[in-house]
Order: C-alpha cells, then structure tokens, then sequence
C-alpha cells in the first residue's frame, strides 16, 4: 500500500496528469452533446447547469485544477455553441458576459470544494487504512516471541505500509549474521551492503540515492544496536506522504520495542532458569545431606555397637545390627546409582542401544528387588512373545527398578507389587502396579519432576530418572489408572517395537 501516491494523484494542489486532462475534455464534450438534445426541449438557461455537473464530476474524480481546466473548457464550449453569436466565441450582449462571467466563477468554486471535498475524503481512508495497518501489526507483534519473528513482522508490515520493499539485516562485528527481506526474495547488492556498514558504523539514517545516481536504492535506519550486534532496516518504495511518514516512523518504533522485549523476555527466562538452577542445587544438596547421613549415622552406629559391645552382645541383638548394617548400605547404594545415572542423563552422555530381551530386563529388574526387598511380593505377568527393542538394558533395568522401589515404599504390609508387560505390532507396554494409596490427580505430572517426592524421606531422583531413562530411549512414561479397583498407583512405560524384519 503506497500511503502517498493516492494523495498525490487527486490532491487539491496537484498538476492535471494527462488521464485527468482527457477526461476533462470528454466530460465536456459530453455535456455539449448533452446540452444540443436537451434544448430542444428545456429553455436555454439549463444549459450552464449541464456544463457545472462535468465541471464538478471533474473536480470531484481528478483534482481542482483539472476541475478548473474543465471549467474554463465549459465556459469556451458554452459561449461557442449556445451563446450568441453561436459558433464564435464573442459575445454581442453584455448581460451574457455577466452570466459567461458568474458561470466561470461558479464552476472554479464547485471545482474546488469538490476537489477538497474529495483530498479530505481520500485522507481519512488513508488514515483509516493506516491506523488499520498500525493495528494488525501491533497484534501481529503480540504474538511474536523471538527476535526471528518480530523482524519477519516488522518487515512485512513495512513493506505494506510503503508499498515496497523492505529488508532487515542483523550484524555482529561488523559482520552481516542474517537478512529478513519482505515481500520474499528481496536481496542485498554491494552498494546496499556498503550503505548498512555506514550506517552501522554512524548510527545514524542513510538516505536512498537520488534516481540517476550511485548508491543505494534502500533507506537505512539504524533499529537497535546492543554490544557488537547491531540491527539496521532498510526500505525502498514509491513517494509517501506526511502521513506515511508517521506510519513509517510508528512500524520501525513499534519494532525496536518488541525485539527489547523479546530480548527482555529471554534475559529473564535465562534469570529464572538460572535461579531455578540454584534452587536445585540448594534442594540436593539439603536432599543429600540428609539422605546421605541417615544410612551413614545407622550404618557407623551399629558397626560402633558391634566394636565396643562385641561378643557381650546376645547374638539376636549382632544379627538385627548386621542386617541394619545390609539394608542401610543397600540403601545407600541405590540412592548413589540413582544420582549417579540422573548425572549421566543430563550430562547428555549418549546411551547405547543394543537389542534387548524386554522379558529378561524384567525378570532381572524382579530379582534385584526381591534381593533388596525380601519380605516385599513381586509377582510376574510376561507373555512369551515379546518382541526385542532397541534399548540400554542396565538403564532400562535401573528405571524398573526405580518403579517397583517406588511401589514397595507404598504398598500395605502384604500387598504385592505387580509386573507385566504386553506388546503390539507398534509398541511394548511395561507396567509396575501397586496397592498403596496412589496418587492423588494434581500430582500425577509432578511425580516425575526432580526432587519432587511426596514421601517423608527420599531426594525425589528415582522417578525423574525413570522418566530421562525412557525419554532418551524414544518411549514415553506415564501414571495411568490401576487395572483393579484397589486403589494404588499404576506406572506404564512404553516403547517402539521394531519391524520384525529390523530385528533380524
């Protein structure tokens, strides 16, 4: 949209272009045909009535001094075809002067209203059509949150307003890092890229070449410069108004705003994740001391009873430290692996994936925790026809064991934790279930989350490890209903089964 070239065209002030010129004759000729076959019914005083309605079209459709050049035509066609003498353009009385005289002077003025009348009309459309303009483009910009998008919007908008072209060129030490051009396709040739260097280096706004001339075709402002990076827009386009000018001035404003903003935007979320950072750290590290210190203060107590009691001590009494001695170091083993594998995960260290019997990950997973857990219950429900995946077994078998540690912290005395596993042509759907009270529905997406736990001891790593383990294998993990209506908790890890064909 060209925000000047409407208004230069039909302008009050503007000169007659040729197209406004030819039909200022023809809306002439036309009401001289006109007037020859309406007087011959009407008096001959309608005639200049006639004539003022092309003079008026004419002002109204081309401007004022087209509307004043059809004007003085009417009066010439007017004085050489109705008045006396007809056929010349002298006039034999003086009251016909005095009417040739008033007609003129009246055509002039119903000229220029009509061409004000028309420039303010066009004015407000333009006006309208800009504020219009301003409007999408401030919603367009609402919507945008990285600096990519807001110099893509900027670009296209500004293009619209001038009716042009318009480029937007980010710099780094003093070296071109991208060019956004609109409409697409927009290119940079070297003087335009000489132009963007200057105007960089200055700061300052670099105007166009003159037509004829060397240099640039863009106009370069500088938009927003911060440390070395700078960012430069340029537009080309057709002659524009003072209000386009605004309009301009309003779009490259508006622009700069929003990239401070997004850059604001990122700055805090890098803020936040760093506070959020430091909030972790502090968590496990008051998680660790605690978690570290229970198994440590149990495990130096008993073995400090032992020592110093020794064979004094019944032998029930050194059996009961023995075990606690077992159990806490089991504890405590489980909790460094647990930490241990989490920093591998987000270390971004790369899993290996070889094929993998789910069935024996299973069955090994049960094992270790009927060892680490042996008054708990673990009952099995595989199907012989599981198909292999592609999967890091150690991993894999450390997340259900995570799972089934997990259930057996809450499952009643007696109540057993249950496996199973199922597949299809699409996926292996690994299940661990217990009887505990489950999970209430506004933590079941936070159960997954580091450090986050609900019991009164424990860091809060085991399920947020199982959820890293199975996303870095390309399932998913997720808390569903229990298949029984006990109650309980039933987590369900899924994974891609592989065409039979890739297996073998």
């Amino acid at each position: 949209m060209d925000s000047g070239s409407s208004t230069h065209r039909i302008g009050w002030r503007a000169a007659p272009s040729p197209g406004g010129i030819a039909g200022a004759v023809a809306l002439v000729a036309a009401a001289t045909a006109l007037c020859h076959i309406l007087l011959r019914i009407l008096p001959a005083s309608s005639a200049p009535l006639v004539f003022l309605m092309a003079v008026l079209i004419s002002a109204a459709s081309f401007g004022f001094w087209t509307g004043l050049l059809a004007a003085v035509l009417a009066f010439l066609s007017a004085n050489f075809f109705f008045v006396e003498p007809i056929h010349t353009f002298s006039v034999t009385h003086p009251q016909d002067m005095l009417a040739l005289g008033v007609f003129l002077a009246a055509a002039a003025m119903t000229g220029l209203i009509a061409g004000r009348m028309r420039e303010q009309a066009d004015a407000a459309r333009q006006r309208a059509d800009m504020l219009e303009l301003l409007s999408a483009f401030s919603a367009d910009l609402s919507s945008q949150t990285t600096q990519q998008g807001v110099g893509e919007a900027t670009m296209r908008h500004l293009a619209r307003a001038i009716g042009g072209s318009a480029v937007l060129v980010e710099l780094r030490d003093n070296s071109v890092v991208s060019i956004v051009g609109a409409p697409e396709g927009v290119a940079l040739d070297a003087s335009d890229l000489l132009a963007v260097e200057w105007t960089a280096r200055h700061g300052e706004r670099l105007a166009a070449a003159a037509p004829g001339w060397s240099g640039s075709r863009f106009t370069f402002h500088p938009l927003r410069r911060k440390g070395d990076a700078a960012t430069i827009v340029g537009y080309a386009g057709a002659r524009r108004s003072a209000l386009g000018e605004q309009v301009l001035e309003a779009v490259l404003r508006q622009g700069a705003i929003a990239m401070e903003r997004v850059a604001f935007a990122g700055e805090a979320q890098a803020a936040r994740a760093v506070a959020e950072e430091e909030k972790l750290r502090s968590a496990l590290l008051s998680s660790l001391s605690h978690d570290l210190r229970t198994p440590l203060a149990a495990i130096l107590g008993s073995v400090t009873t032992l020592r110093e009691l020794g064979d004094a001590m019944p032998a029930e009494a050194r059996a009961d430290l023995l075990i606690a001695i077992e159990e806490e170091t089991g504890r405590l083993s489980r909790f460094v692996a647990n930490l241990l594998a989490m920093t591998r995960l987000d270390a971004g260290v790369a899993i290996r994936r070889d094929w993998v019997d789910v069935a024996d990950v299973v069955r090994a997973a049960a094992a270790r925790a009927r060892t680490a857990f042996p008054n708990q219950a673990i009952n099995l429900a595989l199907p012989p026809d599981i198909p292999l995946v592609r999967a890091d077994a150690g991993l894999l078998e450390q997340a259900l064991f995570n799972l089934i540690d997990n259930a057996a912290r809450y499952s009643p005395v007696g109540a057993p934790v249950c496996l199973s596993a199922a597949s299809d042509s699409k996926e292996i759907a690994i299940a661990v279930e217990d009887r505990g009270p489950g999970v209430p529905p506004d933590l079941r997406e936070r159960v997954f989350d580091k450090f986050f736990t609900t019991a009164p001891s424990g860091v809060g790593l085991g399920l947020a490890f199982c959820r890293g383990v199975v996303a870095a294998l390309g399932g998913t993990i997720a808390l569903e209903p229990p298949a029984v209506q006990d109650g309980g908790a039933r987590f369900v890890i899924r994974l891609n089964a592989e065409p039979l064909e890739t297996q073998a």
